[in-house]
């Protein structure tokens, strides 16, 4: 937990810390754990971006290199969970999200079926979730450990003052 709270900047004494913060610390922990515990994989699967399509990768984040990947998985923008289609965002809104120049999406597609025995689709689809899905959850984890860790501070100054009486 305090790692976590050094790492966002939070300036907590141990006197300040309770169960709630404790909790959204934690969130705030599994939110990063879900986006980087597919690090090396990702790492791995862009290499291909690469090769197959001349993609150089090395710069970007996760989510990005996700992304990519996804598109490569489900050219046509449908996924199906069992039994039923799930619609993919747009290639537009997708290629707009990440901040891609307009033809990377086309070029992704077109050497979409380039890629069928390289990659696991569905492993693809599930981790574009997951790095879609965390740091909209950890965003509004922080937010929440601004007030908590506020309020805790003001309780904290409170009771030493009182002490000091």
């Amino acid at each position: 937990m305090k790692i976590v709270l050094d790492r966002y900047g939070f300036d907590v004494q141990p006197e300040m810390v309770n169960q709630n913060i404790i909790e959204t610390a934690g969130l705030v922990f599994e939110c990063d754990y879900n986006v980087y515990k597919h690090a090396d994989n990702m790492r791995y699967a862009g290499e291909h971006l690469t090769k197959i399509s001349g993609i150089h990768v090395e710069d970007w984040d996760l989510f990005k290199l996700a992304t990519a990947l996804m598109i490569v998985a489900y050219p046509n923008g449908e996924q199906v969970v069992a039994g039923n289609p799930e619609k993919l965002p747009t290639l537009d809104s997708v290629c707009m999200s990440v901040g891609w120049r307009e033809s990377m999406g086309p070029t992704l597609l077109k050497d979409a079926l380039k890629y069928k025995d390289k990659l696991r689709d569905v492993a693809c689809f599930r981790v574009y979730r997951e790095m879609l899905r965390a740091p909209k959850i950890r965003h509004k984890a922080l937010k929440q450990l601004v007030l908590l860790t506020r309020l805790a501070r003001e309780d904290y100054e409170a009771q030493k003052a009182t002490n000091h009486e």
